[in-house]
């Protein structure tokens, strides 16, 4: 028969067990959520995100330049093409 020192014993054995398999809340925010950490991790997702804005904005400026030299081609082509002698439809 197991005496209450036994128990005891076995408990105090299991506890520690489970704290080698098992974090604790503050272990788990200090592997996982630390500031340096996190603040690397937001970094290397921040750098490829400003890569991707700074070429979207790229890409709509030079649609807007695109699309104002269209606008003056065509403007051009309507008046040229009556003294040409071409019918131009758009």
């Amino acid at each position: 028969m197991l005496t209450k020192d036994d128990i005891k014993q076995i408990t105090n054995a299991q506890i520690e067990a489970q704290k080698e398999i098992f974090f604790t809340k503050d272990e788990m925010d200090e592997k996982f959520y630390s500031k340096t950490e996190m603040d690397e991790k937001f970094k290397n997702l921040q750098i490829p995100i400003d890569a991707v804005y700074k070429e979207k904005k790229t890409n709509d400026q030079e649609r807007t330049v695109s699309a104002g030299r269209i606008k003056e081609l065509k403007n051009w082509v309507d008046k040229a093409a009556p003294k040409l002698g071409i019918k131009f439809e758009h």
